[in-house]
């Protein structure tokens, strides 16, 4: 506590300035005039609010229906969660079954809006107060940039124009997933939009505290808040405090505040973001590149036509500005100017850098399009000193962005309606809820999974299903928050065997063609019972497929019930598993699933001691061969009875030191009695070797739990004692040492943490593979087949398992085929069959093949490879080619 207490005194600070927060004009007007600038801010702060809700209608926010749309949809039955089990358990974040295969809710996601939401239900229903903090962020923008300026000490009517310049951002239609926009919000992204309002305040308090010496402590408070509505506003707050450490002469005082808001704000959130830091290898890594492939597009997504007006004036503003020089430059840089400016290349720069550190990139854009629109209310210190010029100005400025903004607006408003008007008014409602009805069941019931199309749609969203714990009390497979579970990888793998197009959401891995047959067997593994299925073309093949038998049909929805399922979560291992040791165990768990035998499991553990070399086989990664697994039975199946709650797993009937799978996904917070301990287990299940004839697994707390929790109970301890005594005389000594030895010390780390950064960025952070394949397609095109070849083999050797690969297999080996290198095209399709057997490509692979032993001259290896496709893809293209060159062979 003494180095926060140190930080705080902040020695050397600029005492603050007196007077009010809007510095009045070098002519403090007098009489009825003084009244003109607050009135004019209250004028357009009202027409603000006015405006947006003609578009958020309150007959809708305040209607009992469940808000839908996108993934807005998924994550309200995270609020009902949070209110009705954890909280009334004692806690934030808990374990959850009902989607993923079990994942940590509220842990590896962002707790602040869900709070709210099940604060408000005290006094109104859940469904309303869901709705209000979904559309909080929203409404909260135009006040927190309004504060923003007044917080710079900008004159009238700057703040009142920042607050007006929310809205032709707001209403931007040129993306709808980046963040801060209505239609992001309404994708489902109103913790990042609630995050962006509050974040915007903060870089005004922050700049107040660096320039003031004021509300150091509140920043810290809002930075903590920030953090826990969404992990990119925080990224981006952090990282944008940078400008006062290079901007200002007197560094060490800068640096000691930063570092007190920052160490406070960590501490204060740590009973949160320290277990979601160190139980991070536990989850699904999610990032993307976003890829802008002409001048078209980013015009019309980071650039759209409503942003025009202002970004120009911003431009034009910022040239004025720059042309007084008034002052030296130092002074000129802290300008809030300057300050604006910085932050829009500070949303830039976290754009070019976002996929190299792991997270998506596009998240940070919404910032730089923020505050280029914002320079333009800077524009209006033209006029601050004639005070009757300024309101005309911000009266007229008031009614030409309201026409304009509303002019552009095209699908905003009826985005509102259909996603306010809820799943009830929907158009599939009525068979979506029948479905439901039938599944009914709670956790201890099978799972269920649905297959992935546009159909769900009409109730609502394409992820209605998502939500079949909230109406049916089921357990299904996806789920909204796909980092928030190992088993995430494997459940996509198969929606794209369940499914005619699946989402593939992930592109760190490769997925599967249609595959019926192999689906039923990963369905089983994951113990579901029920599939649902929408399209026709699905439904025909379910009809016709042993595996599966009609149990229930309305609307487009069919349910199918698989066959041939134990339907528990618990199962007697049959064959002695193997422990794998070395190796990179999400790749090895990976291809296992794709291509071994899933009755024999791979267990993963740190360590190898005397009882895993008897419990297990034990083979080295290098060595292992997922196709060829040694079997060793391990005893006669036997009957269990187990109860599966949320957070407990009861199993009775057990042989001891006969290992049992748990058909849940794996995390560090499971605990066991009636056995040593709980292994990871392919795929990212549970295994344990029970000691007794009762087992029971229960979620409960870890190390990083109850550290996370002291550092916030701290941080709340030494707030409240800061208010209440005076620490002045305790802390003016470690001031003066952190000022003679601590601020050193600081500034060589921040260096050398700047040089392992930048060395990372440009030597070890991994790069995207579709880079290197769309080199490889390019240069295919211009029919460099060397150079395509390199980068081809680049994807293959460097991201075997990714979304691309099984494209790179085949592009590669149509090199060889335009060279007419027949031999060399069969080997290489041959090895992609071989390697990726699930491929979308496997029908063009098998014809090519055929293609390529009559070019040789074998007619009977052709045809039996034309055979092969017709036969094994009848519905396609290639069917219908291997049936035509059967035809010119003369083969029936």
């Amino acid at each position: 506590m003494s180095i926060l207490q140190t930080l705080d005194q902040g020695s050397g600070v600029v005492q603050p300035r007196p007077g009010p927060l809007l510095q009045p004009s070098p002519k403090t007007p007098s009489g009825p005039s003084k009244y003109m600038p607050p009135i004019t801010d209250m004028v357009v702060m009202a027409a603000i609010v006015v405006f947006l809700l003609s578009y958020f209608e309150p007959c809708l926010l305040f209607s009992k229906t469940i808000t839908t749309g996108g993934d807005t949809g998924s994550h309200y039955y995270t609020a009902q969660y949070l209110r009705d089990y954890l909280l009334p358990n004692g806690k934030i974040s808990g374990w959850c079954q009902g989607n993923l295969a079990g994942f940590a809710i509220l842990q590896n996601y962002f707790p602040l809006p869900f709070l709210l939401m099940a604060l408000l239900s005290v006094v109104m229903p859940l469904e309303i107060a869901f709705k209000i903090v979904t559309a909080l962020g929203t409404f909260l923008l135009p006040f927190c940039a309004y504060l923003f300026f007044r917080l710079l000490r900008r004159p009238f009517p700057v703040p009142a124009m920042g607050a007006l310049l929310t809205l032709p951002f707001l209403f931007m239609e040129g993306n709808s997933m980046w963040g801060g926009n209505i239609p992001s919000t309404l994708a489902g992204t109103f913790c990042y939009s609630l995050g962006f309002a509050l974040t915007i305040l903060w870089l005004g308090l922050a700049h107040r505290a660096v320039t003031e010496g004021k509300g150091r402590t509140t920043c810290a408070v809002l930075l903590a808040l920030i953090g826990m509505c969404h992990g990119y506003t925080l990224v981006f707050a952090v990282f944008a405090s940078v400008f006062f450490i290079f901007t200002r002469k007197h560094m060490g005082r800068n640096l000691k505040i930063l570092l007190y808001i920052h160490v406070l704000a960590f501490f204060l959130m740590s009973f949160w973001l320290l277990p979601l830091i160190l139980f991070l290898p536990y989850t699904t890594r999610f990032s993307i590149l976003w890829i802008f492939f002409d001048l078209n597009q980013i015009g019309r997504e980071v650039f759209p036509v409503i942003l025009y007006p202002f970004i120009a004036l911003g431009i034009a503003g910022t040239v004025w500005a720059a042309i007084q020089k008034a002052g030296p430059a130092h002074v000129f840089a802290l300008r809030p100017w300057a300050y604006v400016w910085f932050l829009a290349f500070c949303g830039l720069a976290l754009y070019f850098i976002g996929y190299r550190i792991g997270v998506v990139d596009i998240r940070f854009l919404p910032f730089l399009q923020f505050f280029l629109v914002s320079a333009g209310a800077m524009s209006f210190s033209w006029i601050a000193s004639r005070r009757k010029e300024a309101v005309l100005a911000a009266m007229m400025a008031l009614i030409l962005t309201l026409l304009w903004v509303d002019e552009k607006e095209t699908f905003i408003r009826s985005w509102i309606h259909s996603n306010y008007a809820g799943f009830e008014s929907t158009r599939l409602w009525q068979p979506f809820i029948s479905v439901n009805r039938f599944l009914k069941g709670t956790p201890h019931d099978p799972r269920v999974v649905y297959e992935h199309s546009m159909v769900h749609q009409g109730a609502g969203t394409v992820r209605a299903f998502e939500s079949l714990p909230l109406f049916s009390g089921r357990s299904t497979l996806e789920g909204v928050y796909i980092q928030g579970s190992l088993s995430v990888p494997f459940i996509f793998f198969i929606q794209s065997e369940i499914s005619r197009k699946a989402s593939m959401p992930i592109p760190d891995y490769c997925y599967s063609r249609f595959n019926l047959r192999k689906g039923a067997e990963h369905l089983r593994l994951f113990n579901v019972r029920e599939l649902i299925a929408a399209e026709p073309g699905t439904k025909e093949a379910l009809a016709k497929a042993s595996e599966f038998e009609l149990r229930f049909r309305s609307g487009p929805y069919h349910v199918y019930a698989l066959k041939g399922g134990t339907d528990t979560y618990t199962a007697p291992v049959q064959y002695r598993p193997i422990l794998v040791r070395g190796g990179e165990w999400k790749r090895i768990a990976y291809r296992w699933f794709r291509l071994g035998d899933l009755d024999i499991p791979l267990v993963f553990a740190d360590s190898v001691e005397e009882k895993e070399l008897q419990r297990f086989r034990v083979i080295d990664a290098q060595e292992l061969d997922v196709r060829n697994l040694p079997k060793e039975p391990v005893a006669a199946a036997h009957t269990l009875t187990e109860t599966v709650t949320e957070e407990e797993i009861h199993i009775k009937g057990v042989v001891p030191g006969r290992p049992l799978l748990i058909k849940v996904s794996y995390h560090p917070n499971w605990h066991v009695e009636g056995a040593d301990r709980i292994y990871l287990v392919s795929p990212a299940f549970m295994l344990v070797y029970p000691e007794a004839t009762t087992v029971r697994l229960y979620y409960g707390r870890t190390w990083p739990d109850y550290a996370g929790a002291g550092m916030t109970l701290a941080a709340m301890l030494y707030i409240l004692l800061s208010s209440t005594v005076r620490l002045s005389s305790m802390e003016k000594p470690l001031s003066n040492w952190f000022d003679r030895r601590g601020l050193k010390g600081v500034v060589v780390f921040m260096g050398i943490l700047c040089l392992g950064a930048g060395f990372y960025l440009v030597r070890l952070a991994p790069e995207f593979p579709v880079l290197s394949y769309n080199k490889g397609v390019a240069c295919f095109a211009r029919e460099d087949f060397q150079a395509a070849r390199r980068h081809f083999r680049q994807v293959l050797d460097r991201f075997p398992q990714t979304l691309l690969v099984d494209q790179a297999a085949y592009h590669l080996a149509m090199c060889s085929f335009r060279e007419k290198k027949w031999g060399a095209t069969i080997r290489e399709l041959q090895w992609l069959l071989r390697e990726y057997p699930e491929t979308g490509r496997a029908a063009e692979a098998c014809y090519h093949i055929g293609i390529c032993y009559l070019r040789l001259g074998r007619k009977p290896e052709a045809c039996q490879w034309f055979s092969k496709t017709a036969d094994a893809f009848p519905n396609e293209v290639w069917g219908q080619f291997a049936r035509d060159r059967l035809r010119e062979m003369g083969t029936p």
